[in-house]
Order: C-alpha cells, then structure tokens, then sequence
C-alpha cells in the first residue's frame, strides 16, 4: 500500500507540473436555453458572442452551440421575443452552459448555470435526472423517495422513515451516492442505514445505471445516484429563497432559507432547513413512534480570480433522529407469530411528537475544496474531502444507552486531468485517494455488532472517447487496491485481529450513435467489482430484529447444521471469500423532440461471487425462539427494461409515462432473491394554463400501479418453524432453501395530485399523495410484517423567492 501511495503522489506531482497551456482556436461554447417559468427549452432563441456580433439560432430543443473559438472568454447575449434579454460574461472554465430566460411579465431574473454537474463522465452510460419541478414537488420527502422517482429506481424502507435508493435490483453498498462531488461515505452495510442528506438542499438529482466503477472506484455495481446542491453564482446581487411546508400526515413541519451573495470574482452561499414530525398514520390507525427531526444546514464558497482559475469549498450538516415503528421490535417467535397474524400493530397509541425507543440518531458532515486549472483545451481539477459520520441507535433495552454506536471518519482527494485532445481522442485521467478509520465508542454494554477497522483505497482510472463520425466509441480501465486492519471482541472480550487486502482491475467499452438529430442510441458493457464489506465477514449477534452472522462468524458441521465461531474468528485461511464481480450490459434509447421524448433502457447484470443473507435456523435465547440469518455467497443474475416517455399533446397538456421491470435469481441454486422490487407502471397528466397575470401555473394527477412480487422464495411461516422445532426437526439440515415468512403484497393503486401556482415572487404548491387512501404496503418495506404504509397526506407549500 505504500507503493501505491507513493505512486498517487507521483501522479499528482506530474500530472500538476504538465504544460497546461497551448495555442489553438479550438474552444467551443455549448448550451441550451429554457423557459424559467416552466423548465422546457426554448427554440429560436438568437444568441450573440462578443463584439464581431457573431451569432445562432437555438434548434428547436434550445440546444446552441460555437466552435473553433480562438478566445476564451466571451460575453454573449441571449434574446427572445416575449422574455428578458439576458448579458453574460463568460469563460472557458465553463464550456456547456444552462440558460434560463424569464418572460417579460415576471419580476424575476433570469439566470444562468455554467458547466455541467457532476457527471458519469461517460456518455454511453444511461442516465436519468429529475426535472426542476419534480425537484419542488418533492422537497419534503427523504432523500430515498426523492431518488425513487428517477425511472430505474426504487426504495428500500425501514418504516416510514428509513428508505434508500435500489437500482436495477442492487442496493446499500453496491449503490454509490456522490454527494457534491464526494463518496457519501456513511454505515452503508445496513438495509436500515439511509443516507444522511437533507432532500430540500438538493439542486440537482440524477441516476446513472451502468456498472460505474471505472469512473467511481468499487462498489457502483448497480449504479450512482449524483447529488448537487446549488452552487454559487458569480452574480452581483443578493438573492435567496424562503420556504414554508405543511402536510397533514404526522402533522409535519418544515422551514428552510437560501441566501446567497454574488461579487463578481467571489460568491457566497449559505442555507438551512429543519423539519419536525410526529406519528404517522396508516388509513385505519396511528403508526407509534414514527416520528422525525432534522435539522441540516450547510454554506458554500467560490473564488474565481481569473479565467484559468475556479476554486470551492462546501460544508454541510446534516443531523436527524428517526423513529422505528415501535410495533417492529419483538422478543421472540411467538410475538412476530401474533403481530403478523393481528390485522392492526399490537402497540397503537395516541399521536405524538415523542421519540422513543426503536430510534436512530445520526450526524454526518461534510467537508470538501476543489481547485479546477483550465486552459484552451485542458482541464486539471484536485480535490480534498472529509467526512464524519456519527450513528446511535437504540433498541427495546432497558436503559439509555445505544446498542450501536458508531463514528466513521473518511478523508480523500481526487485527481482528474482532462487531457488535450489527441486527433479524434479525448479523454481523462484520474487518481484517488480514500482512507476510512471506523471505531466502535464504549457505553453500549454489548459486544460490537462490527469490528473496528482502518480501511486506505487507492485507484487510477482511463476514460478515452474516440469520434467516429456519427458514432463515439469509448473505453476505460481501472485499477483499485484495498486494504483493511480489522480490531475486533469476541463475547469472552477476546481480542481478534486480521488484515485483508483486495485489488482488481475493471473496465468499460461504450458505444453512441447519432441516428439523427432526435435519436441517440448508446451501448454500455462494463465490469465493476466490489470488496466483502467488513460487516459482511464479521457482523454478529441481534442488529433491529434480526439476528446475523457474517461469513467469518459460523461454520457448519458434518450434520449441516450452522455452529457459531463465539469462540473463534475465521479468516482468510479457512474460508476464501473473493470480492463480487460483476459484468454489466446495458442499452438505451433517447429520443429528444420537441413534443415527443423517450428513453428506454434493456439491462442484463451477471454477479459472480455475489453476497446475501439467507435465513439458516433457529435459536434459543432468555427471550424466546428467533429465526438467525447468515452471509452466503453465489451467482446471481439480473435483467430488465426501463422506459419513460412524455408527450406534448398541446401547449398546454402533456403526458408521462414510466415502467420497470425486473427479473433476478440465484442461478446455480435457482431461487429467487427476497426483497427485489415488483414492476412498476405510471401514468401523470399535466396541464399548463396560460392565466393573466399568474404565471407557470400548472396542474398534475398521477396514476402508480405496483404490481404484486410473484418472483421470491418460498413461504415459511412461523407457524410451521415453532411446529418443526418442537419435534426437534432441523429445518435446515437437508433442505436449505431460502425463504420468508410472508408472502408478498398484494398489488396496489396509489393516486397523486399536485396545483403549482407562481406570481410575482411566490410559489404556492399543494398536493395530495394516495389520494384514495389506498391500504397498501410495499415488497421492499422491511416492516411489512406488522403494517400498512402512510395513508392521505396533504401537503401545502409556500416558497418566496427574491
């Protein structure tokens, strides 16, 4: 690992000390134009650059575009008939560009976003993101229903207020959240450890479903979910936004302000948010101690000397307590046996805003600085990060102490040289640079659930891209080297150590091809690959209502039947367990018209080694009978198809529809994987009035259609387990299939509505979520066992902008 270490330095001291400067007239300023008011592109915008009046006409999906540039920085001036012309300085640090033009009747500016996001870096990758008033209509919800809405994507929930993001079947570690341009590193091993970031300061949400890891590093199996807040504008004026929410459903509140101040070279920007929640309910009673507070806050800034110069720094804070439903926590199988079979929660009481125990507490924050060189054709970007992650949750124990207790602290830096141009070929080099310290804090009276450890990465990627006319073909390889010391307890206090250490290489070879100006079709074949997480090897004992062993923690005797290590760890020389990898082929569609758009996307993802729980027997505690789970590994394979398409029937009506489906399974063992998302179908209507004086008034009602699971594993019910186990029947000595101890949902029907309204500076939304009132819950909700999901809610939201 020092090796490597050494080398990352050496690669950033030369890459640093290359010549960044060489003269030639091939910059290019791209960009597309759009309708502040209702997010669509403008067509036939003129566009102006500098003094020689050089101009463009927009096409008719707002796109612009100027090349063979000598010069790089231009003012240019964008005019329409009907809305504000709007001046710009711009420079080449910023080559693609997002215009936003205000009609004249509004008092609000219009503005611009220079440069692109963070990105897959990868175009034949498929990607989808949410539009701006997607954006809006969701500000309240947690980050996971947030992602959930991206086609592709589903939720996996703890509850009601636990839920994160699964991408073609995959989650937890093999999902990569970039948060600002930065892992969001947190205890991403639990099913019920959802990312800590504040849904009301995202700016930006996008999803990329290839196997990523050439550009990201391991993990990305099933894809990355990229997440921006807003970043500063260098614009000479004080502007910001207020908001104010309501929803009916826990009687919830939220506030939140953004400010931000522009100085030409330097700007600064600052926000914060907190939201309060009580019980929420189902459609026939109150789900107990479900309740939420946060509190989030976070400041950005950036200096931008010179052209060639562009320097951020962005700090954020998130910290939340999170209720269980109090109903999911049981001593025994004959409690889950009655909870189950009871058609209410067997604990329902009067609605509160207390939270007690099942609970979670979490703080997680954010540092990050970047310095990006550009010059006429090159860009070199270094980047530092720092995060803590700080997890407590509470369990039903007498006492106020946590059963875990976690802090995981992250530092990285990343190096990206987007080379010159070699002839047709461009493209990027990049290193990085991760190292993760994860300690277990004492007061919790129980052994750890998992083991301390320090955990160094290191990895140098390739992305090249080679213009063949119409079409671009790609490639990229990359190299990863992991390495981890682990400190661990046994139940006598033991102490056990180990040392394990994975490195592979990956790879992606992508093809696009312009059919005509509307359709694109893009090819996608990568390889990804993630190391066993540390949890996986060493998790032990109870974690919510499960009770877990990782890979190193049993063994099974000549009778088949599971025997738990208590009183020795495994290793590396007793049982090999190799890293999952992965091979990912993914197609997709794109066509961009003006009244017509689609993207459809066919996947298949063949997992090698890959990395489950599966149910292995029962065991006695002081407390009663409790099914165990233990880590197992196989190969598994996953296919699907993605489409979303909208049409503009009318200026003023258009429509969306989205589906997903999703077939997974074990392959040698032929059963299939528990919690995999069912299909999904939607349908939302939206008409755009054209009302005097009000502008960007809309309406929507949406029709969600959720299928029931027919693919999951066999029915095992608690029933027949008790039965077995008092005739002293082992279950699992001579048939270990895997199984669950409910059958799925059934399918269900779930209506929404929204109203947005903008005048002058205000924007008033409201909303209705499951408008019937459906009684419903869902396959990936991992407290199924014991409820419904949220019934009505009503949202009412105010926003001032100035």
């Amino acid at each position: 690992m020092k090796k490597s270490l050494t080398l990352f330095f050496c690669l950033l001291t030369a890459v640093t000390s290359s010549q960044l400067a060489q003269n030639s007239c091939d910059f290019e300023i791209r960009g597309q134009v759009f309708d502040k008011s209702t997010g669509q592109p403008l067509p036939a915008v003129r566009v102006i650059l500098g003094e020689n009046l050089k101009g463009v006409i927009a096409d008719s999906a707002g796109i612009f575009h100027f090349q063979d540039l000598c010069e790089n920085e231009y003012d240019l001036s964008f005019s329409y008939l009907g809305y504000k012309t709007l001046s710009h300085h711009h420079d080449y640090q910023h080559p693609k560009l997002k215009i936003y033009l205000v009609p004249d009747a509004l008092t609000l500016e219009s503005i611009v976003i220079e440069g692109e996001r963070v990105s897959s870096s990868i175009g034949s990758l498929a990607s989808t993101e949410l539009s701006k008033i997607e954006l809006e209509t969701m500000q309240t919800a947690s980050f996971g229903e947030m992602a959930s809405q991206l086609t592709g994507v589903s939720m996996l929930s703890t509850g009601q207020n636990v839920a994160k993001p699964i991408i073609h079947g995959l989650h937890s570690n093999r999902v990569l959240v970039m948060n600002n341009g930065l892992r969001h590193e947190f205890q991403n091993w639990g099913s019920d450890h959802a990312p800590e970031i504040d849904a009301s300061s995202i700016d930006n949400l996008e999803v990329v479903k290839g196997a990523a890891t050439v550009r990201y590093g391991p993990d990305a199996l099933g894809g990355v979910i990229l997440v921006n807040s807003p970043r500063p504008s260098l614009e000479k004026r004080l502007s910001g936004n207020a908001n104010l929410t309501g929803r009916t459903n826990g009687q919830a509140g939220e506030g939140s302000i953004e400010l931000q101040q522009g100085l030409g070279w330097m700007s600064l920007l600052g926000g914060f948010s907190y939201q309060i929640q009580g019980d929420l309910s189902a459609p026939d009673y109150l789900l107990t101690n479900t309740g939420k507070e946060e509190r989030s806050y976070y400041g950005a800034i950036r200096i931008h000397p010179f052209a060639e110069l562009d320097i951020d720094g962005f700090y954020s804070k998130v910290n939340q307590q999170l209720g269980i439903l109090r109903a999911s926590i049981f001593g025994n199988l004959e409690d889950i046996q009655r909870a189950i079979e009871n058609v209410e929660p067997l604990i329902i009481e009067d609605f509160s805003y207390d939270i007690v125990q099942p609970n979670q507490k979490v703080a997680h924050d954010l540092y990050k600085g970047s310095a990006t060189f550009t010059t006429e054709n090159q860009v070199l970007k270094v980047q530092y990060g720092y995060q803590k992650n700080a997890r407590k949750e509470f369990g039903a124990r007498r006492g106020n102490s946590p059963t875990i207790d976690l802090v995981l602290k992250t530092q990285s830096i990343d190096l990206d040289w987007t080379h010159p141009k070699l002839g047709p070929l461009s493209g990027k080099i990049g290193a990085q640079w991760l190292d993760q310290e994860n300690d277990n804090l004492p007061g919790t009276n129980t052994v750890p659930f998992v083991p301390n450890y320090l955990s160094t990465r290191l990895g140098f990627y390739l992305i090249e891209s080679l213009e063949l006319g119409n079409n671009q073909l790609e490639f990229g390889v990359r190299f990863d080297d992991m390495e981890a010391d682990i400190t661990g307890r046994e139940p006598d206090n033991t102490i056990y150590r180990n040392t394990i250490n994975y490195s592979n290489f990956s790879g992606t070879l992508g093809l696009i091809s312009r059919f005509n100006e509307h359709t694109t079709f893009r090819s996608n074949l990568g390889t990804a690959w993630r190391a066993p997480d540390v949890a996986e090897l060493y998790r032990f004992g109870q974690h919510a209502f499960f009770i877990e062993y990782g890979l190193w923690r049993y063994t099974i005797d000549e009778r088949f039947d599971i025997v738990s290590t208590s009183e020795g760890i495994l290793d590396e020389t007793d049982r090999e367990v190799p890293a999952e990898t992965g091979y990912k082929w993914i197609h997709t569609l794109n066509v961009d018209k003006p009244d017509f758009k689609l993207e459809a996307s066919a996947y298949i993802n063949y997992i090698q080694d890959y990395i489950y729980s599966k149910p292995a027997g029962i065991t006695r505690r002081p407390r009663g009978f409790f099914v165990y789970f233990i880590y197992d590994q196989t190969d598994a394979l996953f296919w699907g198809a993605d489409v979303q398409a909208s049409w503009q029937h009318h200026r003023q009506w258009e429509s969306t529809f989205k589906g997903s489906y999703l077939w997974s399974k074990q392959i040698e063992r032929n059963q299939f994987f528990a919690e995999q998302p069912p299909a999904q179908l939607s349908y939302k209507l939206e008409y755009t009035p054209t009302i005097r004086k009000v502008s960007n008034t809309s309406f929507g009602v949406e029709g969600i259609y959720t299928f029931e699971q027919t693919q999951h594993p066999d029915i095992l019910t608690i029933e027949e387990f008790l039965f077995a186990n008092s005739l002293g029947i082992n279950r699992f000595g001579e048939d270990a299939s895997d199984f669950d101890i409910l059958a799925p949902p059934d399918a269900f029907f779930l209506m929404n509505a929204y109203a947005r309204v903008s005048f002058d500076n205000f924007i008033i939304m409201a909303q209705g979520q499951n408008l019937l009132n459906t009684s419903y819950r869902r396959y990936t909700d991992r407290l199924r066992y014991f409820s419904d999901d949220i019934g009505r809610n009503i949202i009412l939201s105010i926003t001032y902008q100035f």
